[in-house]
């Protein structure tokens, strides 16, 4: 029993933040398949990269999603710095280091245009919800923030095949699937991460299908291999969601509150 129980440990790795926040959350997922997906994405990319942080880049971290939340876009150094009680110094050197941990997207100039799950880009995924309205990295961060934020949200993305437009209506506070339409959606949840850049590898693997037959259709045209990802129904993908962005929520207090 001793040893079953280290050996289902091992498979279900986290990471903390600091003040002890554990990501994933493994009881949110339930399904062999979800549990395989989240696996993928801990191994390639959560792993790697997000563990060890210190308390100014999570102090950062959070000015940053807090600045999205407030103004449905990136923040602005200043912003961050204000939001942190941070020094524009302390800032900039912490969004760096986010930055190498891809934690974050920076520009050019070193500015955030992007900080997991909300992007400044233009992407198949938009998320409404009382005080939100962004552009999101993914079909599994979308997926989860309703639950980030403890609200009900409606999520507009597209098939990544047919270019439908499809609707999903998260409820429970981003725990349970109200409304879906076409009602056949799914997600695929590849686990390619490549170039230190899940934007640009792992998040566009994450996409949403009107059905099986449009999933099928674009593995058989594209470059992707079956035995590279996981399908997944809404309910699964929902689960892995949670796992990642639920462990989050009590560090966006001060949020617009639902109405």
């Amino acid at each position: 029993m001793v040893r079953t129980s280290l050996a289902r440990a091992a498979r279900r790795p986290t990471i903390s933040f600091p003040g002890g926040v554990a990501i994933p959350d493994w009881r949110a997922v339930t399904s062999p398949s979800a549990q395989d997906a989240l696996r993928a994405v801990f191994r390639a990319f959560i792993g790697p990269n997000w563990g060890g942080m210190d308390e100014g880049e999570d102090q950062v971290r959070r000015a940053v999603l807090q600045g999205y939340v407030e103004s449905d876009r990136a923040p602005t150094p200043t912003e961050i710095a204000a939001i942190a009680g941070l020094s524009s110094h302390e800032v900039a050197s912490a969004l760096q280091r986010l930055a190498s941990r891809d934690l974050a997207t920076l520009d050019s100039a070193g500015r955030v245009s992007g900080a997991y799950p909300f992007t400044d880009a233009p992407t198949e995924h938009c998320v409404e919800t009382s005080g939100v309205s962004a552009n999101v990295m993914c079909a599994i961060d979308v997926l989860g923030i309703g639950a980030m934020l403890e609200r009900d949200c409606r999520v507009r993305s597209a098939c990544r095949h047919c270019r439908r437009t499809l609707r999903i209506d998260v409820g429970d506070r981003g725990r349970q699937i109200r409304v879906v339409e076409p009602a056949a959606i799914l997600v695929w949840s590849g686990g390619n991460y490549a170039d230190g850049c899940a934007a640009s590898s792992l998040c566009t693997l994450q996409a949403l299908f009107c059905g099986d037959d449009h999933l099928s259709a674009w593995l058989a045209i594209g470059p992707i291999r079956v035995q590279d990802g996981v399908r997944l129904s809404l309910p699964e993908a929902l689960e892995v969601s949670r796992a990642i962005f639920a462990p989050m929520r009590m560090e966006l207090r001060t949020c617009p509150s639902t109405t």
